[in-house]
């Protein structure tokens, strides 16, 4: 009775693992490339936004406004806690076409609001400052 029951689980882990490694070249392009900032992989910029009290998060997945299966969507989720103890939600959207290799820059979400390029390198510039 047990062993169905564990080739049942195994084989859901299994294809969890492969759903969640589908993207998993599309992040590492994303992560490599250095689109925002010439010489600064989006990794870096990341790992820079997060500080050293914030977590940053990677997550890939199709992009439907652009209506091509070789235009993935990756996005670094950052949640960064001040020294004030504010916590703020940084969000960094990519996209990775499969077919050209080229990365590009989406935007960014800045606690939920949606930033131009200005008023969101201000606001990113501001949090360094917290």
């Amino acid at each position: 009775m047990r062993l169905p029951i564990l080739l049942l689980l195994f084989c859901a882990i299994g294809v969890g693992l492969t759903a969640c490694n589908r993207y998993g070249d599309d992040i590492d392009a994303v992560k490599t490339a250095d689109t925002v900032i010439p010489g600064k992989t989006n990794e870096v910029l990341a790992i820079d936004i997060a500080g050293a009290r914030g977590t940053i998060e990677w997550q890939g997945g199709a992009a439907p406004q652009y209506q091509s299966d070789d235009i993935v969507g990756v996005t670094a989720v950052i949640k960064r806690v001040s020294a004030a103890g504010n916590r703020h939600r940084i969000e960094l959207d990519f996209i990775h076409n499969r077919q050209t290799k080229k990365v590009g820059f989406d935007g960014v979400l800045v606690d939920g609001k949606k930033q131009d390029m200005v008023s969101g390198a201000l606001n990113l510039f501001m949090l360094q400052l917290e």
